[in-house]
């Protein structure tokens, strides 16, 4: 059965830019995620409810949790009572896709976010603005249209999956229509928004007056998103397109799912590898939000650490694998990080 393409942004247009708000700085999920049709998931659903039940047992919910401590002694600050002690930090990698029964965490990492007074996240999701943000900066103005901006193939191939509801991505750059169309998928099987982990500890940190920390802007990662040139943006929703069509989401959000609840730092990476790299455009994204940041939030890491914060850092998990990782950058900078299970 096909599934049309106007149940994707026009009928819920406020709450998938809340989404993508969200959901922003998982560059390496959202860019690369497959997209799978309405029938193919209300079917899977119901075959893999049992599995998701008995993979989310409340309180086991382990993810990636790291513990960051220097190696050279020297390297002290001073606590309240103006003691020396050892800084330690702790990193907790989260994933983009999150239902009600994620919760409760484990607890280690409800321990290591309750042992800290700052609380330190990529971007603060929950800002009134972030929606309107993302919107403006990845929306066309007339007589300016997304069909002016693509191949007439890839034009014609949206078309006619959207039929008479066409005209309402004519708005839209090709960054965001492609993750509009994943992100309306992700919520038809089951993931929430509002469940997002970010979310829950930015929460958490106001509720227990906690410092919170940005490292990035909604802006700045929306004019990277707003970067991509006309070829690179093309491919990108091509590349969307053309998974949307084989139904493979699914499969890919429960692999993904299943490999962060295992702690499993290694095929998580793979699986967040494959995805960032199938097209131009998500190569670019991946490059930009990913990459070149890792050196710079290790220094923020190492710099708050040495000023006698408590921190729990927040960062997506596509930071966390590869040469280029937080973790490796950290170890390049002096620190012992050892992954807490």
């Amino acid at each position: 059965m096909k599934t049309k393409a106007k149940h994707f942004i026009g009928n819920n247009t406020g709450k998938l830019l809340r989404y993508l708000a969200l959901g922003l700085m998982c560059a390496g999920l959202s860019t690369g995620a497959l997209a799978q049709t309405k029938a193919q998931t209300k079917e899977q659903t119901k075959a893999s409810k049992l599995a998701n039940n008995k993979a989310s047992t409340a309180g086991k919910v382990k993810g990636l949790l790291f513990e960051i401590r220097p190696i050279k002694q020297d390297e002290m600050a001073q606590d309240k009572d103006n003691k020396m002690s050892a800084p330690v930090g702790y990193l907790f990698g989260t994933i983009q896709i999150a239902k009600k029964d994620f919760y409760p965490l484990s607890t280690p990492v409800q321990k290591a976010y309750t042992q800290a007074d700052t609380v330190v996240v990529e971007i603060d999701s929950s800002s009134d603005t972030a929606a309107q943000t993302l919107a403006n900066k990845l929306s066309y103005s007339a007589p300016d249209t997304l069909e002016k901006h693509i191949s007439p193939v890839v034009w014609g191939t949206l078309k006619a999956m959207a039929g008479k509801s066409i005209d309402q991505f004519q708005t839209y750059t090709p960054a965001l229509v492609a993750m509009g169309l994943k992100a309306e998928v992700t919520m038809q099987l089951g993931y929430d928004p509002e469940q997002s982990l970010d979310l829950h500890f930015i929460n958490a940190a106001r509720a227990d007056n906690k410092a919170l920390v940005e490292l990035d802007s909604i802006e700045f990662q929306a004019d990277v998103l707003a970067s991509l040139n006309d070829d690179e943006g093309n491919a990108l929703l091509a590349n969307t397109l053309d998974s949307f069509r084989k139904g493979e989401l699914k499969s890919r959000l429960q692999a993904v799912r299943q490999a962060w609840l295992r702690a499993d730092a290694d095929v998580l990476g793979k699986l967040l590898l494959e995805t960032s790299q199938q097209d131009a455009g998500s190569q670019k994204i991946t490059h930009m939000l990913v990459d070149d940041k890792n050196e710079r939030i290790a220094t923020q890491m190492q710099d708050m650490m040495r000023q006698g914060k408590k921190a729990f850092f927040v960062v997506d998990a596509g930071h966390m694998t590869g040469e280029r990782s937080i973790i490796a950058q950290l170890k390049q900078q002096g620190l012992q990080v050892k992954q807490i299970r």
